[in-house]
């Protein structure tokens, strides 16, 4: 069977998927959903496992909603899994493995509160289909201007993980966090808020490196006191040349800034491209690997638009945040592949006071028109105009008119081109629960 790991709060397809009332998280009180896409052409007999801090498997039945576990899920269509609401599952962190029949993807949304329920944090990522070592995270934050990282490691192998991170700051600072003896399925979190390892200096942000004997997939989730959270993937590798499909300069209030790593040792000299016009440049050495562009800085004009970032000497890896002056913020990785068809695991209108949009880039070579189809509505499927290649497109689900106020549910989106391949991530907002002023309700996915 094919498995997808969530960790974080987590997740893990390996969905290295965590979380239910647990502290050190996200606020006082965190809990976690996933969506599991089913990206096949045939119905998928789909198993979900929880895995506890020991290594411990709980395969609960049933699952939210009365679903069975095992359940069937038919091709292109999806599954929420509300972890709060598994009758006899108790209150804890965990990581999850979801093992399918078909290949399947998925996304975790996160939600943190503090104790007196006044301020919330929502965060969002990907689950991931295999571990690696080592991985590499673009950006982590130690007390830097109030942010904090909390980052989850989950073991994806075969035996017990003897797990290192390596920090460096931008001054040049280090230090490690270690954990041995990981079991295998579980999740390790470091909190650097409540328990930084010695010799990290506060106001430090920079990058890391996660190294193990097992393979591992690893989380990122950044929180400051207001709410603020960034959730996002680590990567494997690097690129030569990475992929954003999103960036905003004054864009309905929002403006993004794109950070930059190059990876390996020697110089990197890397361009940014932007779908609209312009260029940014930056030049990497390994006493300096890193380059933060914030775009009402480095972008001549206000919108949003795409990036192409290429990168002659080292490889890179890429990550694109995004915030307001609301203490709302979202975060995503760059790209350095694509795919001819995405999954979008949930995107919704109206639902409990959610909205979201999409934005897919076309990182290939050839122009194409796109084909958006959602789950329960494919007799409304219909192909976007054309976009030229690194140009991408914004489609807005309060926008569809077909789609009925409290949707939610899959998106499939097709590139119609014979050998186009495209990339997409999915914004997610509460408008209602923003204007209130109650903390992040603002988040950010990788579709896969």
């Amino acid at each position: 069977m094919k498995k997808v790991a969530i960790l974080g709060a987590v997740v893990a397809l390996l969905l290295a998927v965590m979380i239910v009332p647990a502290s050190a998280q996200l606020g006082d009180v965190g809990n976690a959903s996933f969506t599991v896409q089913n990206v096949g052409s045939a119905t998928a007999t789909v198993s979900v496992t929880f895995v506890k801090e020991d290594g411990t498997e709980i395969t609960p039945n049933p699952l939210n909603g009365s679903k069975s576990n095992p359940f069937d899920l038919a091709a292109s269509e999806s599954f929420v899994v509300v972890v709060p609401s598994i009758p006899n599952l108790a209150a804890g962190r965990y990581s999850v493995i979801v093992s399918s029949t078909q290949e399947v993807v998925a996304i975790v949304n996160l939600i943190g509160e503090n104790a007196a329920k006044t301020i919330f944090y929502n965060g969002s990522y990907s689950g991931a289909s295999q571990g690696a070592s080592p991985v590499y995270l673009p950006s982590f934050v130690h007390q830097f201007y109030g942010w904090n990282s909390l980052i989850s490691v989950q073991n994806t192998g075969t035996g017990p993980a003897d797990v290192t991170v390596s920090y460096t700051c931008s001054n040049g600072a280090t230090a490690q966090s270690t954990k041995n003896g990981l079991a295998k399925g579980a999740a390790v979190h470091f909190d650097l808020e409540t328990n930084a390892p010695a010799g990290l200096p506060i106001n430090c942000g920079g990058s890391a490196v996660i190294t193990s004997n097992q393979p591992v997939v690893v989380v990122d989730n950044q929180s400051a006191a207001t709410g603020a959270t960034q959730s996002f993937n680590t990567f494997a590798q690097g690129a030569s040349k990475v992929y954003v499909p999103g960036l905003y300069h004054n864009y309905y209030t929002w403006t993004s800034s794109l950070s930059i790593v190059k990876i390996g040792s020697g110089p990197a000299a890397v361009t940014v491209t932007y779908s609209d016009g312009g260029t940014s440049t930056c030049s990497l050495t390994d006493a300096s690997p890193n380059c933060l562009l914030v775009m009402n800085v480095a972008h001549p004009k206000t919108g949003a638009f795409a990036a192409t970032i290429e990168s002659t000497g080292q490889p890179v890896v890429a990550i694109a945040n995004a915030a307001n002056p609301s203490n709302q913020a979202q975060t995503y990785g760059g790209f350095s592949t694509g795919a001819g068809s995405v999954g979008l695991p949930v995107v919704m209108k109206k639902y409990y006071g959610w909205d979201t949009s999409f934005t897919c880039q076309n990182i290939g070579t050839v122009s194409t028109s796109l084909n958006i189809s959602y789950q329960s509505h494919t007799a409304n499927a219909y192909n976007t105009g054309t976009l030229a290649p690194g140009a991408s497109i914004v489609v807005v689900q309060p926008n569809e008119a077909f789609l009925p106020a409290g949707y939610a549910g899959a998106t499939t989106v097709k590139a119609n081109a014979s050998g186009a391949e495209i990339a997409c991530i999915v914004n997610q907002t509460h408008g209602a629960n923003q204007a209130a002023g109650m903390g992040d309700w603002s988040m950010s996915y990788n579709a896969q």
